[in-house]
């Protein structure tokens, strides 16, 4: 069967089931059980409430049965309701991915994506590639959303993003799907008035854990930190500055003016100005890194878009972290 012929196989399959029901009544159900408010669907579907109120009657008339509790707070779903529910997410998907089809077939790369990336990567890689990928997919509307890690699998899970760029492995049971991106070297930021200041590369158990800083606990990178340097997360760390942020620039500008350690992504260490280069150390031993990944989920229908940002992104960082080689991918401590 070619292209074409498989593409009027799925048309005549939907057009059924627009004979029973409006795509657009089944979108407002949907964000109706997202948001569990008819104002808050509507607000997010820009139309008025009275409307989306409608819209859901209508389609309940036409199957035949109630799929809402309009009498709970917040409004929930109906046992049926929640069965056509999660059948019509499946149907929608598949009318997005027709769409998308459609855009492959004719080779043109155009259209919207969203995707999240996670704070402790998001302003080392994006200045690298947003600009290519500008130039080369001009008719590609890309919208970048800076989220931790579970933020942005809920978004992909709820259809809000088309992906996020996360460190990567995690322990799930969703159905989801990854591109390796790369893999980043862990480097040590070091006060210049520390003992080790001289050394080329520290050992880890050389270091003093009253001395480091480290980011919000919950935060994927401060995980792998405590992976490394084998830190229990509920030991109490002595110092006299409590300091949360998601912000490694912030850490690093703290070390730089207070004192002690911290660590840097590898990305995050070309952002570092040239007098302070000689605080940037090599850690000892084998090379640990983190593995960043373009996540999705299975069947995500903007697929050709995803791989067409994978590409970007690798043909603009240093060959040197494309590959795994000999570096020791460090755990997240991920579970979703």
């Amino acid at each position: 069967m070619t292209n074409i012929s498989l593409v009027i196989v799925i048309i005549v399959i939907l057009l059924l089931v627009l004979l029973i029901m409006n795509i657009q009544q089944l979108e407002y159900a949907l964000l109706l059980s997202k948001t569990g408010s008819f104002s808050a669907a509507a607000k997010r579907a820009k139309i008025t409430q009275s409307a989306i109120s409608q819209q859901i009657t209508k389609l309940e008339q036409e199957i035949g049965f109630i799929l809402f509790d309009r009498q709970s707070k917040p409004v929930k779903q109906t046992p049926n309701g929640a069965r056509f529910l999660e059948k019509a997410q499946g149907v929608l998907l598949e009318v997005h991915q027709l769409r998308d089809f459609a855009m492959q077939i004719e080779n043109e790369v155009k259209g919207s994506l969203t995707i999240g990336i996670i704070p402790t990567l998001s302003p080392y890689l994006t200045p690298l590639f947003i600009n290519t990928l500008s130039k080369k997919y001009p008719d590609v509307k890309l919208t970048i959303k800076e989220l931790v890690t579970n933020d942005i699998i809920q978004g992909i899970m709820e259809r809000e993003l088309n992906g996020g760029i996360i460190a990567t492995p995690i322990t799930t049971k969703l159905k989801l799907q990854y591109i390796s991106l790369f893999y980043e070297k862990f480097y040590i930021l070091l006060s210049p008035e520390h003992p080790l200041y001289q050394e080329a590369e520290i050992d880890l158990s050389q270091i003093s854990l009253d001395q480091i800083w480290l980011l919000n606990e919950g935060n994927c990178f401060s995980d792998q930190v405590n992976n490394m340097c084998q830190i229990d997360p509920s030991r109490k760390i002595e110092n006299t500055l409590s300091y949360e942020s998601n912000s490694i620039d912030a850490l690093r500008r703290i070390v730089e003016h207070r004192g002690g350690i911290t660590f840097l992504p590898e990305l995050a260490t070309l952002n570092v100005p040239v007098e302070q280069e000689e605080m940037i150390k090599e850690i000892k031993g084998q090379a640990r890194a983190r593995e960043i990944s373009l996540v999705h989920v299975k069947g995500e229908p903007k697929i050709n878009l995803l791989e067409r940002l994978a590409e970007t992104i690798q043909l603009s960082l240093p060959t040197s972290i494309l590959n795994k080689g000999e570096k020791v991918v460090v755990k997240t401590n991920i579970k979703i």
